[in-house]
């Protein structure tokens, strides 16, 4: 493999994933990308053309542990010691009260948000070992830190997210940091879509929503994925060496007034 660094990324379909696939291998990081979509294969061709780099995708449910074993053995068997885990794939739900919440949804998230994160760690963590070390980077949510009416299976499952990084920080040091990233809102179709199905539950129109979801934003806007990705490579790389069992916030301020 070509790269110096290798490193796992999940969810690296999604927007916040391709702009962190991107920033990493635009910096030389040799990559192992997953997600359950198969366009997870176009993200890696696409950046390994770009930046020359070995970029390779498998299409995997990393909720389920097979999967997450098959992962980790693509990046065992590719002759470079890892040295960071990109936990970055989750979703969220439609608005729902709790009262009335389908508790198949509130599985699925909690799965796909939290499980697959135990199973990555679960696996990789001997690579990283064998690597003499490394760090691992969650991916919270500031709804984790300060919960969210309709959307209590998110905010709960990512408050779990933040609780799993700081055992896990623990129990890794000091050879392995373990730290999260905590996004406000981002840019994105998932929180677009979050913004009009909570509009339909108060009866607003979006642009109402929208506005009153941005006004509690000091910076007075969602961040751009790649404001996120940015994260993510300051927390792989020796500059975050004294860090571990922190939360970054990058919410543009949320929570500080």
């Amino acid at each position: 493999m070509t790269g110096t660094r290798l490193g796992i990324l999940t969810g690296a379909a999604g927007h916040i994933g391709r702009a962190t696939v991107d920033k990493f291998a635009a910096n030389g990081w040799s990559l192992v990308i997953t997600d359950v979509s198969d366009a997870v294969e176009e993200v890696a061709r696409n950046a390994a053309r770009e930046h020359g780099t070995t970029v390779i995708g498998v299409q995997a449910d990393i909720a389920r542990e097979d999967d997450a074993v098959r992962v980790a053995a693509v990046a065992a068997n590719s002759g470079q010691p890892m040295t960071f885990l990109g936990l970055i794939a989750g979703i969220n739900h439609e608005a729902a009260p709790v009262d009335q919440i389908d508790m198949d949804i509130w599985d699925r998230v909690f799965s796909i948000n939290l499980r697959a994160n135990v199973l990555m760690m679960k696996h990789c963590v001997t690579l990283l070992r064998q690597s003499g070390g490394g760090a691992i980077a969650t991916t919270s949510s500031w709804w984790g830190r300060a919960a969210h009416p309709y959307f209590s299976a998110y905010c709960a499952s990512k408050a779990g997210v933040i609780a799993l990084t700081q055992s896990a920080a623990g129990e890794l040091a000091p050879e392995i940091r373990v730290n999260s990233v905590a996004p406000g809102n981002v840019g994105t179709p998932m929180h677009f879509d979050a913004l009009e199905v909570e509009a339909r539950e108060r009866n607003i129109s979006l642009k109402e929503m929208q506005e009153i979801e941005w006004a509690k934003i000091p910076l007075g806007r969602p961040a751009e994925p790649t404001e996120i990705a940015a994260a993510f490579h300051f927390l792989a790389s020796p500059e975050s060496s004294y860090l571990t069992g922190a939360v970054l916030d990058v919410n543009g301020g949320c929570g500080f007034y």
